[in-house]
């Protein structure tokens, strides 16, 4: 025992002296490392900031490594900025929500780490994707908070950009004099500081609000200053938006030619760089010109053009859509991989630090083995226990692993159900939605050359009403469900009214039943609410009544019910239709995308039952279908109160 007594201060000194060599040598090269991985980090993010104009994926695979790299390193300032500029690529998509949330998250961060001009640059942001939103008093907000910021800090540029920002709350809350107030102060610190892009940005904001008075010598005269900008700086954007609203007020002031003229303009700036919302308007304007010249003719083919530009952007936008989800889909499964990769290495780099210190502490002990046999016999004891500890370990890592390649496994099948709905989806879109459009501007191209007589005419027109009425639910459903899987749209439960919920979709159908001549009866109490989202709960019954419709033969019978039973709010679409066989139900509650023609030979999808199933899952809740063919079927719908 004092053999022992006497070794362990020695040992203790050896590990002075091993701590001393790893502060002397090894902390100062471990903290040169890190700070060469923290400029490689600032880089990456600049260059992925950079790479968001022209390659999104690129983009996200640099923030990708950004982040796994600053978690790895513990370098917060980076882990912040690439969550910014993830939600920069986010709100340039148009997913403001999931924008905001990245948004949230480097503010958060920057908080922490007390970086007061990084917490200005995201408030601005954040404040710009609510203003975006219509969010009019938080954005406000926020704009006062980064201008008290950019005050202290004397950010003139910025401080330009939220009194634009400040004034355009104004402006979407219908205070013109408060606008304009922010407009000029920001137009005054724009022309100070030589900031041009501030400063055309005012004076096009100033032409909007003396539009908005109907002043429009004043506005015409701001938009021509803010063009003369635009054409200094060559934004193409910018010299299409003044053109249109300086065609607008020509056209107000019956000069045709010059609006036709400028109208064009902004047509061709606007189509240079595929800005489709300019696109639109400028057509809009240049076939109400020729109209109110009463050149029909013109307007016809300018209507062909506007139609065309509509199918490509339609095109575009859905080749764009579908390329998106498997942009984020891939960097999911990239982000999954590197976070693996780095649990690894971090396993690697705990079990070869555990196998330096036990060879490291062997030789410290076999170093005095040869005088101290009863000390060498505890080290071995000491040894086999920690040596069990370890086999404990690893078999514990082992069952983490089977664990974790079952978790994998279940990521794969999702992965190829998430092919399989994507592949349905651009079927729908390149079948259900394409034929209809092409259909139709063979009707209107009939219609307007005048071709067909007066009453074949009219039943074409019927008919195209019935087309756009379809095509318009279908695309409903598919903007509603992309939003749901790609925006993070979350459920918002409030209180419904369900009757008046109800007789809304009455009037919306009313023509269908009109044509069909069926009876539809809401045997629903007028002040019976359930809690669920409204928006959601309104794509469940369209879908559900559209359908019952589709099957319901000439004077049947739909009706809808709602109740409260034993904790839940119970929904019943029911009709006389053709009713079900149980295969059909089967397929149905399978999602196998089950359709066929109603009784009036309607066409659908199949998407719609697919869509009521998913938002009622999300609910917590669920569908069941009683239904005998050649009777009638109901769908009744269970969800929490």
């Amino acid at each position: 025992m004092n053999v022992l007594q006497e070794f362990i201060p020695r040992f203790a000194v050896l590990r002075l002296f091993f701590c001393w060599v790893s502060i002397v040598l090894i902390n100062p090269a471990i903290a040169q490392k890190n700070k060469r991985t923290t400029r490689f980090v600032d880089s990456l993010n600049e260059l992925a900031f950079q790479q968001k104009r022209f390659d999104v994926a690129e983009s996200f695979n640099s923030l990708i490594i950004t982040q796994n790299t600053s978690t790895h390193i513990n370098y917060k300032k980076g882990m912040a900025v690439s969550y910014l500029y993830e939600g920069g690529i986010y709100q340039q998509q148009g997913f403001t929500k999931k924008a905001i949330t990245d948004y949230y998250l480097a503010l958060d961060i920057f908080r922490r780490i007390k970086d007061t001009f990084n917490i200005g640059k995201t408030n601005y942001q954040i404040a710009s994707a609510l203003l975006a939103e219509n969010k009019l008093s938080d954005a406000a907000t926020l704009f006062r908070k980064s201008f008290e910021i950019y005050t202290l800090l004397n950010k003139s540029e910025e401080l330009a950009n939220i009194k634009n920002g400040l004034g355009l709350v104004s402006l979407k809350s219908g205070r013109l004099d408060s606008a304009l107030f922010f407009f000029r102060d920001a137009y005054r610190i724009s022309t100070t500081n030589k900031y041009k892009y501030g400063a055309k940005k005012s004076l096009y904001h100033m032409g909007l609000v003396a539009f908005d008075k109907n002043d429009f010598v004043i506005a015409k005269s701001f938009f021509t200053k803010s063009l003369a900008i635009d054409i200094q700086l060559n934004d193409q954007f910018g010299k299409s938006s003044n053109w249109l609203k300086l065609a607008e007020i020509a056209l107000k002031n019956k000069e045709f030619a010059n609006a036709l003229a400028l109208s064009k303009l902004s047509y061709a700036a606007s189509k240079s760089i595929h800005a489709y919302g300019l696109i639109e308007h400028s057509l809009s304007q240049i076939i109400a010109n020729y109209r109110e010249q009463g050149n029909i003719n013109m307007a016809i083919i300018w209507q062909d053009t506007a139609m065309f530009e509509l199918n490509k952007r339609r095109v575009i936008e859905n080749e764009y859509a579908a390329n998106f989800i498997e942009v984020i889909k891939k960097q999911q499964v990239i982000r999954l991989d590197g976070e693996n990769a780095m649990i690894r290495a971090e396993k690697v780099s705990e079990e070869q630090l555990s196998i330096l210190t036990a060879a490291t502490f062997t030789f410290i002990v076999m170093g005095t083995l040869s005088v101290l046999v009863f000390i060498y016999y505890q080290r071995l004891r000491l040894m086999s226990i920690e040596l069990r500890r370890k086999n404990a370990q690893i078999e514990k890592q082992i069952i983490e692993v089977v664990k974790l390649n079952a978790e994998i496994d279940e990521q794969n099948k999702l992965l190829e159900a998430d092919i399989k709905t994507k592949n349905k989806l651009l079927s729908i879109i390149s079948h259900d939605l394409r034929t209809p459009l092409v259909n139709t501007k063979g009707i209107l191209n009939l219609v307007n050359q005048g071709i067909v007589p007066e009453d074949q005419a009219k039943q074409l027109l019927i008919q195209l009403e019935s087309q756009y009425m379809g095509t318009t639910s279908l695309l409903d459903n598919l903007l509603f469900w992309l939003k749901g899987q790609m925006a993070g749209k979350n459920i918002e439960k409030n209180k419904v009214q369900i009757h008046q919920l109800v007789k809304s979709l009455e009037s919306e159908h009313g023509m269908l039943f009109e044509r069909k001549k069926i009876h539809f009866s809401i045997a629903i109490d007028p002040e019976l609410e359930i809690v669920a989202d409204k928006e959601m709960t309104r794509i469940i019954l369209r879908n559900l009544i559209s359908n019952a419709i589709k099957f319901t033969p000439i004077d049947g019978i739909i009706s809808v019910t709602a109740s409260h039973e034993e904790g839940l709010s119970i929904l019943k679409v029911s009709d006389s239709g053709i009713g079900m066989s149980q295969a059909t139900i089967d397929k149905i509650n399978a999602k196998q995308y089950y359709t066929t023609s109603g009784t009036n030979m309607e066409k659908g999808s199949g998407f719609g039952l697919m869509l009521c199933s998913d938002l009622i899952k999300r609910h917590g809740g669920n569908m069941s279908i009683t239904s005998v063919a050649g009777t009638g079927s109901t769908f009744i719908i269970s969800l929490p109160s």
